[in-house]
């Protein structure tokens, strides 16, 4: 990438140089007002004691016509397109004002104070200067021109006057006039010329090679984000297939190799994760989303990711949260659990006997956001004073050995760190060798005392099932939350399956290795499921072909016979249940008689029982029993995700009927209508089930009534899924 060759003197700004200049000329007038009403005063006085005296009327007159010009010239300035001729305008205008108060001067019998006078020649130099604000260097000639041949026609009217007169170009406050002082003069505004005309070419090169770094900046993120793709999709794979092959029988010797590879896959997407989160931070794309939201959840999730492996090291983990911490807090509860997460496995690393502590303590209050100040410490093995200032730099430890020791990359910290800045906080460490470390951030949010908050309580427990069945499972699902749902049910059968996310992405998993099954959602983005199962059974050889079961809500008899005319051999409705999805797997590979996919996938969705509540409480004791099992809490990540993306799909949706776009309007009310029976929110999943109707059959005559019915019904469901949400969380106060 090089940079765009050096603009000839004469040729018009590039378009950020433009809308510089605007902001310029915008400022320059509002300038020129108010040095014009200053002006004003001192001829206003004069007139209230001398109103006969004719001179103050005209130094009147003059200001304010100087501020009409610069009312003008703002209304002119302030148009989205302002005129081409505004600046020169402008420019010339500034240089004659300064001329006017020095023809002033003449007629008033001073006019060595224009020639020889210091105060008067600087003001020049002032209105010259203005010019770099345009940001054209085509303007700063125009101005120097114009002051140049202004101010010699002055100094020659200068003398022709005196000559023609007699009056002597000589007094005790001035001296003598001087023809080589006015020659320096006239250099001198043409030296000024010349330096404004090289500001405004250096402010524009600067400006074009910002404008090139934050195009390579983006070239970079762009690269990256295509290199995680092209990473992360055979990586899964990989561990996938590794999952599979610990699963078969091994000798030992081959068992610990295949363990052995899947863990460094594993740390190998772990490496691969933070190198892009690093890069989303320094682009400045990373994008913080303000929400209220419980603080005691948010510790509890973070502490229960990291009890296994402290309980693995023979650890004490505890979380201690002092009195005046607000109970709900307004930030970004995913980073906050971020940074703890680092900062908890950190410290969970590095200490081989003892405790590791999360601690929470208020700070002061400002502006109405309250400072909260977050400590994780542990009894490791510390970390040497002269080493401390490399922990927050990337790709860097206190000690190189301990890379060796202990893995990593160095990049957590430095991620944390940046996260806590983005908080309104910062982060430091405390730390001596031998007794253990302290790492403290801040962050600041506003309280919310009336965000809804209930007692957590103890999840249900429930059995795992251990059902182990040999087949190789490819989720090809687009949206996040009922990629969790099924790759949770499915491990809670006993299996890792890979994930897909459009059906160009299935095409590519099938053709690197193959499958046994696919659980094809039909309405994916891009290429939707129907046409990724037809270019499955036109490319792949029949010994390469996969039993495919189409995840679908849509269970009218013409949705199902298009899934069969495409080549599917099963169904499974949404939301996806642990029975039908039980059942969907063990017909794999068992000949069915003509009619039984069909007919065993018949479904509706359940009614309320009293008609009151928006949601159902038996999808939500599966999916929190579905957390017990799993050891995760499923439901809590499932409701954040959920309503973090719903307003999201409103606002696409709303756009769509606006623009009558049936097409966008029928795929959103589509992904809505699902991820909202998964949840058991089932009124929202009907009217999107309407919505996506409309959008099928390009009838939008009610849609923007219908989804004003949608925005009210799911404003009643945000605030008992909140309820459930903390209710499924469990209490970590003192865990062990």
């Amino acid at each position: 990438m090089h940079p765009p060759r050096r603009p000839r003197l004469w040729t018009r700004p590039d378009p950020a140089s433009a809308r510089a200049g605007r902001e310029g000329e915008l400022l320059a007038a509002r300038v020129r007002i108010g040095c014009a009403a200053a002006a004003a005063l001192g001829p206003l006085g004069s007139i209230l004691f001398q109103p006969a005296d004719r001179e103050p009327w005209i130094g009147l007159s003059g200001a304010l016509l100087t501020m009409l010009l610069g009312f003008a010239v703002l209304g002119f300035a302030r148009r989205s397109t302002p005129p081409p001729w505004l600046g020169f305008f402008t420019c010339v205008l500034d240089v004659s004002i300064v001329s006017a108060a020095n023809l002033g001067l003449i007629i008033s019998g001073s006019p060595l104070a224009v020639t020889n006078g210091r105060t008067i020649f600087s003001i020049y130099l002032l209105a010259l200067a203005f010019t770099c604000l345009r940001q054209d260097a085509r303007m700063c000639v125009t101005a120097g021109l114009s002051a140049i041949l202004q101010y010699g026609a002055l100094v020659a009217w200068v003398v022709a006057r005196s000559e023609a007169l007699g009056l002597p170009l000589s007094s005790v406050t001035y001296g003598v006039f001087r023809w080589d002082n006015q020659i320096t003069r006239l250099v001198i505004l043409g030296i000024a010329t010349a330096v404004n005309v090289a500001i405004v070419r250096q402010s524009r090169d600067l400006r074009q090679q910002r404008d090139l770094a934050e195009e390579a900046s983006q070239s970079k993120s762009e690269f990256l984000a295509n290199m995680s793709h092209e990473i992360r999709t055979p990586l899964n794979a990989v561990l996938g297939m590794m999952s599979l092959l610990l699963e078969t029988p091994l000798s030992q010797a081959q068992r610990e190799y295949v363990t052995t590879a899947r863990g460094s896959g594993a740390a190998l997407l772990a490496v691969i994760n933070d190198i892009l989160d690093v890069s989303k931070i320094e682009a400045g794309k990373l994008e913080i989303e303000l929400a209220p939201f419980v603080l005691r959840e948010c510790l509890d999730e973070a502490m229960a990711i990291l009890i296994p492996k402290a309980r693995s090291k023979g650890l004490t983990l505890h979380c201690r949260v002092a009195d005046g911490v607000p109970a709900a807090i307004e930030s970004d509860a995913a980073r906050l659990r971020q940074i703890l997460v680092n900062l908890l496995d950190n410290a969970i690393k590095f200490t081989a006997r003892g405790e590791v502590s999360l601690e929470v303590e208020p700070g002061p209050e400002r502006e109405g956001l309250r400072e909260l100040r977050f400590a994780v410490r542990d009894t490791g093995i510390g970390i040497p004073p002269e080493r401390l200032d490399r922990l927050f730099k990337p790709f860097s430890q206190a000690d190189s050995s301990m890379s060796r020791l202990y893995g990593g990359t160095g990049l957590g910290l430095v991620i944390s760190q940046r996260l806590a800045e983005c908080l309104g906080g910062r982060m430091w460490v405390e730390s001596e060798p031998g007794r253990g470390s302290s790492f403290l951030f801040t962050l600041r949010g506003r309280p919310d005392p009336t965000f809804p908050i209930r007692p957590v309580v103890d999840d249900p427990g429930g059995s795992r099932l251990v059902e182990r069945l040999p087949l190789r499972i490819l989720l090809a699902e687009d949206n996040s939350i009922n990629q969790r749902v099924g790759l949770l049910l499915l491990e809670r059968m006993g299996y890792l399956a890979d994930v897909a996310g459009s059906g160009s992405e299935v095409l590519e998993a099938l053709r690197r290795q193959p499958y046994d099954l696919i659980l094809m959602d039909v309405q994916m983005p891009g290429m939707d499921g129907l046409e990724a199962t037809r270019r499955i059974r036109a490319e792949f050889s029949p010994e390469r072909q996969p039993r495919i079961a189409a995840l679908t809500a849509n269970v009218l008899r013409e949705q199902r016979e298009a899934c069969l005319a495409a080549g599917m051999d099963d169904f499974v409705p949404k939301p996806i249940a642990l029975a039908d999805l039980r059942a969907a797997l063990s017909r794999c590979g068992v000949p069915e008689p003509a009619g039984t996919a069909s007919a065993g996938v018949e479904w509706t969705a359940p009614l309320l029982d009293d008609g009151s509540s928006p949601l159902d409480p038996e999808r939500l004791a599966g999916l929190r029993q579905l957390g017990g099992v799993s050891g995760k809490p499923i439901l809590p990540i499932l409701v954040e995700t959920y309503l973090a993306e719903t307003p999201r799909r409103l606002a696409r949706m709303r756009e769509a009927v606006a623009r009558a776009d049936a097409a966008d309007l029928n795929f959103v009310a589509h992904s809505l209508k699902g991820i909202s029976a998964q949840l058991g929110v089932l009124r929202v999943s009907d009217l999107s089930a309407e919505l996506e109707r409309m959008g099928r059959d390009a009838e939008l005559g009610g849609a923007a009534a219908l989804l004003a019915q949608l925005e009210r019904e799911i404003e009643c469901a945000v605030p008992l899924l909140e309820q459930e949400r903390l209710a499924s969380l469990q209490d970590l106060r003192d865990i062990v």
